[in-house]
């Protein structure tokens, strides 16, 4: 191990040659605590013949003797050169993984601000845009009744009827992009209160789907009364409203749309909306969440601003769930299932997190509500 023969090291005075006194002196009340207490474990410095050093751990112990006198020891020496090597390395690793952890840490918090900085400048951008384009439509909005009913003929009322129907897309087309904006910026928060999902959606049926419709579509609610969970009452008026106005659009008539919610467990609610209308296939059930996304690309451009799911789906994101879509394909009918938190806080950064389970008794009847759309 260290190159020296037996006579070398006994014309030597311990410890040398092979243990240089300076590392000798180092472990002096090591030795003298393991010829006291007969265990020693230390790592210290040798020296080969060729006066270069290496580490190497020291194991000892007491050898039991049936004579109180006398008192033997067994020393092992391990030359620990090879595993010094590997931490080494291993140190320099960790060390080089906190560089670049560290690194990474700013860079992203660096990319994170400029994305901010961005997505700020967009949304500023898109509500100036909106209030720059609703101002002129506004008269245009205004004066198409008026142009129409003074029409000379029919093929001028026609005419004037095509204009205000493009008034409308463009109109509805800035409100939605406005809107998703809204969605997409964390400096607007939601207002959460608790409310009973049931009630909550009678009201909104009542009010935005209880006039007649050539469909002859039949809207049941079918939600458990006794759901309570926090929201936002505007943004679940605008979900429901977007839902249920898109399965009637694409249902077929005499059918039917049913709305179930049920309680997942302490924690989570499921809300759901299917309908029998004309389905969906695997391409368009994967893209229907996209912006500016339309379903039937053909016949809806004057009918959908292709926005209304992705608005969807930034409001049950807000809210801290999610959001998908289910069609066995085309003729069978369309799912959307949103699973919802049942309570929320709104942290500083205005990110939605759940917070303690609340226990809630609410007792109202049970009637299921049907309306002929």
């Amino acid at each position: 191990m260290v190159g020296f023969d037996r006579y070398e090291i006994l014309k030597k005075d311990f410890p040398e040659p092979f243990w240089p006194s300076p590392f000798y002196s180092k472990s002096m009340n090591d030795i003298d605590t393991f010829m006291q207490l007969g265990f020693l474990r230390l790592e210290t410095f040798f020296r080969r013949k060729n006066n270069t050093f290496f580490p190497v751990q020291l194991n000892g112990s007491i050898i039991p003797s049936q004579k109180e006198s006398s008192v033997e020891f067994i020393l092992l020496i391990e030359d620990i050169s090879e595993k010094k090597k590997k931490e080494r390395e291993f140190k320099l690793s960790q060390e080089m993984l906190l560089s670049l952890n560290n690194k990474l840490e700013k860079l992203v918090k660096k990319r994170t601000r400029q994305l901010q900085q961005v997505m700020n400048q967009k949304n500023e951008f898109i509500n100036q845009l909106g209030h720059d384009l609703k101002n002129p439509l506004t008269p245009l909005m205004t004066l198409m009744p008026i142009l129409h009913n003074e029409a000379p003929d029919d093929k001028t009322r026609e005419i004037i009827s095509r204009l205000d129907r493009n008034v409308q897309f463009m109109k509805n087309l800035i409100v939605s992009t406005v809107e998703l904006a809204k969605l997409d910026s964390m400096d607007i928060p939601l207002s959460f209160e608790s409310i009973n999902l049931k009630r909550e959606t009678d009201k909104i049926l009542q009010s935005n789907f209880s006039l007649p419709n050539n469909k002859n579509i039949q809207i049941v609610n079918d939600v458990d009364e006794n759901i309570i969970l926090d929201a936002d009452k505007i943004r679940l008026n605008e979900l429901v409203n977007n839902l249920v106005s898109n399965s009637l659009k694409y249902g077929k008539k005499d059918g039917s749309v049913t709305i179930t919610g049920k309680q997942l467990d302490n924690k989570t609610v499921q809300f759901q909306i299917k309908d029998d209308g004309i389905g969906m296939s695997h391409e368009q059930v994967a893209n229907v969440f996209k912006e500016f996304y339309r379903v039937n690309q053909r016949n809806s451009i004057f009918k959908s601003s292709g926005l209304g799911m992705s608005i969807c789906k930034k409001i049950v994101e807000r809210h801290g769930g999610s959001i998908h879509c289910e069609s066995e394909g085309l003729g069978k009918g369309t799912t959307f299932t949103c699973i919802l938190p049942k309570n929320h806080q709104i942290l500083e950064d205005g990110v939605v997190d759940v917070k303690a389970e609340q226990n809630t008794d609410v007792s109202s009847s049970r009637n299921e509500q049907k309306l002929s759309v």
